[in-house]
Formats: C-alpha cells, sequence, structure tokens
C-alpha cells in the first residue's frame, strides 16, 4: 500500500489520506503490540524499539497526521456545520492532547528506565494505554467523523482539503520522510 502522495496518486475523498495514514498507524500499533508480548516474557523494556516508536508517534501521528485532522479536516468540517464543541470534532481533539500526553509520560518513563528508577511495568502499562487510546480514537473517526465528513463536502472542500494534507506533510516531516516513516511502522 504505497501512497506516494507527492506524485498525485493521494487516496480519493476528503479523508482517504488520513484513512491510509491510520492504516500506518495500526501496523505501527500492531508491530509494537508483539514487541511488548516478548518484552513481558522477558521482563525487560527494549529501549531501543520503544524509541523508534516514540519517533514514529510524534512526528508521524502527531505532527502530521493529527496535523492534517487539526489544520485541514477539521476546520472544513466546522464550516460545513459539524460543531466542535459538544460535538465530535471536540472529543477527537481531546483524544488528540490525550495521545500527546501520553508520549511525553512513555517517554520520560523510558528515560527512567534507562537510569534503573523504573521498573519495566510502568513503561508497558503506558504503551498498552496509548495503543489503546488510539485504536478506539482510529475507529471513532473512520466509522463515524469520517463518513460524516464525506457526505458534507463539497468538491472544492476536497480540492482544498488534499492541498492543505499535502503542505501540512511536507512542512512538518517531508514527503520522503513521511514514506521513511510509513516503513519504519513495518519494521518495528
Amino acid at each position: 500500500m504505497h501512497h506516494h502522495h507527492a506524485h498525485g496518486h493521494a487516496p480519493a475523498g476528503l479523508t482517504g489520506s488520513l484513512i491510509a495514514d491510520h492504516e500506518t498507524i495500526l501496523t505501527a500499533l500492531e508491530r509494537l503490540e508483539l514487541r511488548l508480548g516478548d518484552m513481558k516474557r522477558r521482563g525487560v523494556v527494549d529501549v531501543e524499539t520503544v524509541n523508534k516508536f516514540l519517533v514514529f508517534a510524534r512526528s508521524f501521528i502527531d505532527r502530521c497526521h493529527h496535523g492534517k485532522e487539526e489544520r485541514c479536516l477539521f476546520p472544513c468540517l466546522e464550516r460545513r456545520g459539524i460543531p466542535r464543541e459538544g460535538g465530535p470534532i471536540g472529543v477527537m481533539l481531546y483524544e488528540h492532547e490525550l495521545g500527546r500526553k501520553l508520549v511525553r509520560e512513555l517517554d520520560g518513563l523510558l528515560k527512567s528506565y534507562s537510569e534503573g528508577k523504573t521498573g519495566p511495568e510502568a513503561v508497558f502499562n503506558k504503551c498498552e494505554e496509548y495503543i489503546q487510546l488510539l485504536r478506539q480514537h482510529i475507529a471513532k473517526e473512520n466509522n463515524v467523523l469520517f463518513p460524516a465528513g464525506e457526505s458534507v463536502a463539497e468538491s472544492e472542500d476536497v480540492r482544498e482539503v488534499t492541498e492543505c494534507y499535502e503542505a501540512i506533510e511536507g512542512k512538518e516531516v517531508g514527503h520522503e520522510v513521511h514514506e521513511e516513516l510509513e516503513r519504519l511502522a513495518k519494521e518495528l
């Protein structure tokens, strides 16, 4: 599933590009979960693997993917009448913030684990908390918010939002890095 966005083969619709990102994210979460299973059996945190995941989480999930949603998609949906406060967008924004907080906490735990100040359990638990949050978050977007967005979108929205995605991807991580990160997700 290689989408070279830069070459104009972006997936269709208002949210196709985000759904493709979700696939990449779910792959990374699956890989992390497999590795966690190994770590738990050994009772040891593989710091390098978790660090690689953190790089992926910060660049791909946060800056790039959530950036595309927060700066491109959500403003468009609000213009088309999908409410932020008390609506699905507010919930998604809250969960993005929660995700960022868990990433910061995991980073801190990993450092203190490396210094021998924290046991492996705390790291495992935080990873699982993050995996769970993201899976249910992605399910809500794919099943509820995105279909709602597609149903209210006008054709000019699709063009504008797609250009906005490209700009964010280029600015936040760069198209090459985006593809690097897609590879990293599969190699965790």
